[in-house]
Formats: C-alpha cells, sequence, structure tokens
C-alpha cells in the first residue's frame, strides 16, 4: 500500500508540474505577492524556558515522579488506558519528555520504511 500511495503521488505530481491538473495557487493564477514572513523567535526566550524547566525539575519530588513512571510504564506494558497514569505523571511535573521515553522503552520508535 505504501508503494502505491508514493506512486500516485509522484503521477500526480508530475501531471500538476505538467500543467495536466490545474491547482491555483500553485501553478495557475500564481500571485505576485511578497513570501510570507517567518517566525524568529527570540533566543532569549530559550533561555528563560530551560531555566523554568530547571527550576520546576529542582522543586518537584523526585520519588512522586519516579513512581508515576513507574506506573506510566506498567500500564504501557499491559492493556491499560494510558490517560489516567499520563495525567498522574503530569499532576506531579514529569516532563512530557519524560513520560515518552518511558513509553519508548516499552513501544520502541517507530520508523518508516522508505519505498523509493
Amino acid at each position: 500500500p505504501q508503494r502505491e500511495i508514493g506512486e500516485a503521488a509522484f503521477d500526480f505530481q508530475r501531471r500538476v508540474d505538467d500543467g495536466e491538473f490545474t491547482i491555483v495557487g500553485v501553478n495557475r493564477y500564481v500571485t505576485d505577492e511578497e513570501d510570507v514572513p517567518l517566525l524568529h523567535i527570540d533566543p532569549a526566550l530559550e533561555t528563560k524556558q530551560v531555566e523554568r524547566l530547571t527550576a520546576t525539575r529542582a522543586k518537584r519530588n523526585s520519588a512522586e515522579v519516579e513512581s508515576a513512571l513507574t506506573a506510566l510504564k506498567d500500564a504501557a506494558a499491559g492493556e491499560a488506558n494510558l490517560m489516567y497514569p499520563i495525567l498522574d505523571a503530569a499532576r506531579v511535573h514529569t516532563t512530557e519528555g519524560e513520560m515518552i521515553e518511558a513509553m519508548q522503552e516499552i513501544f520502541g520508535t517507530y520508523t518508516e520504511t522508505p519505498v523509493f
């Protein structure tokens, strides 16, 4: 199925590029407007966020975090609904990254197999 999807997408793009299909604003009726400006985030904001994260980790109860992560892993290893352990982990200030890492230990990381 992935190969068929890829081939169909390639065929469609070729037809668009050849002008066989019209996509308004892409290959026909294109305006000469300026590009949309990119969002630039002040590097000081990153520093501030890292400081907030460090402070949160310093103030939280590490034993509660470890307990919540263990409960999350146990739930992930079984058939339980993961929403409750995720919410419990969030309540004790477990970071999203820590929760993801805990679930990756159980589920692994998906890597799509390229078809081209």
